[in-house]
């Protein structure tokens, strides 16, 4: 059985004969070869840089807080065209795929309105940021929609339309198998924004996204950092998506820490019903350089064990840091012994 069948076996709610595995990195050569699903980005590339350069509604230097909430407004952006903007996206998601998708599960990503809008706010980088060639949530997006939740719905919505098309092109494409938005709204200690900001502007547009995903036979997956069990935040999502990434319940960085997150995931389960979970491998213990192989191993195998391999792919929870190398010997080793563990394992009867 190919990844791709693996995959799909999962996500039609069967028990496969083992575990299917997803190891996200920005070299897609790599991932193809340990992975049995693939997922490569469709970005509308201006909106991307935003959380380097700095987004054209970030408050300016000494600018007094009224100020600023005054001066944003949605009309004064010259908005992109919805269908030009996707085809772009689209033409280059299928460049990188290029030769490398056969047999797998192929998963179209794309950044979502909240993560984008929050770009659009965010400050230019500098620092250790630029150092790490890290994205920095400030949630300046979260602070303008306090402030000016009328204007900050216009923004959302433009945005969201752009991205609705680029999802839209991409459930057309034949070897696509699934959309996965990032939109990213909670952190450990759960929702970042208001109630009111899920019921009237997150939960309606990603009902979109996925409707479209669903209208053209794709499965739809979420990528969501952060506690999303409270505040009913996982149920409803759960309803929403045929599956959630990556499970980042609390932190993990320590296998003691790792160990007990994987119980905690586990537990999740009835909290999700039948949406797969592509989680079990924290990528922090894949770059801790003081960590073995063999304690590394441990939590996939807790997971593996706790969890059940049914509705689940073990799955990276993000690709690797961006300073750090899969070419290095440690993660290297680490990744390898993950995907022995993988293939070796055996079904319970």
């Amino acid at each position: 059985m190919d990844g791709r069948r693996l995959v799909q076996t999962v996500m039609e709610g069967l028990e496969p004969p083992r575990p299917p595995l997803h190891v996200e990195s920005d070299d897609k050569l790599l991932e193809a070869s340990f992975s049995d699903a693939l997922g490569v980005g469709a970005r509308v590339a201006e909106w991307r840089n935003f959380f380097e350069s700095g987004g054209p509604f970030r408050r300016r230097d000494d600018e007094k807080l009224s100020e600023w909430v005054d001066r944003v407004k949605a009309c004064l952006y010259e908005w992109p065209d919805a269908a030009d903007a996707a085809l772009e996206a689209v033409e280059v998601f299928l460049k990188k795929v290029e030769g490398l998708s056969e047999g797998k599960f192929l998963i179209l990503k794309v950044l979502g309105p909240t993560e984008t809008a929050e770009g659009f706010f965010a400050p230019s980088r500098s620092g250790r940021g630029v150092e790490l060639q890290q994205i920095l949530h400030r949630f300046g997006f979260g602070a303008f929609y306090a402030l000016n939740s009328a204007e900050a719905l216009k923004i959302y919505g433009m945005i969201s339309r752009v991205i609705l098309e680029v999802v839209k092109a991409g459930s057309e494409l034949q070897q696509v198998d699934a959309v996965r938005v990032a939109d990213d709204a909670a952190t450990y200690s759960g929702p970042v924004y208001s109630r009111s900001f899920y019921e009237e502007a997150y939960y309606p547009w990603h009902e979109q996204f996925v409707k479209e995903c669903k209208k053209k036979g794709k499965y739809a997956l979420l990528h969501c950092d952060g506690d999303i069990r409270l505040n009913g935040l996982i149920e409803k999502l759960a309803d929403l998506y045929d599956g959630l990434h990556p499970l980042d319940l609390r932190p993990k960085s320590t296998v003691e820490e790792a160990l007990k997150w994987v119980e905690e995931v586990a537990s999740t389960r009835r909290l999700a019903g039948e949406a797969v979970f592509f989680t079990g491998v924290p990528v922090e213990l894949v770059f801790n350089d003081s960590l073995s192989v063999e304690e590394f191993l441990k939590v996939p195998r807790k997971l593996l064990e706790a969890h059940g391999n049914k509705f689940l792919v073990v799955a990276t929870t993000h690709s690797e840091y961006p300073s750090r190398s899969y070419g290095e010997r440690l993660p290297r080793g680490k990744i390898e012994r993950l995907y022995a563990l993988i293939h070796a394992f055996k079904r319970a009867s």
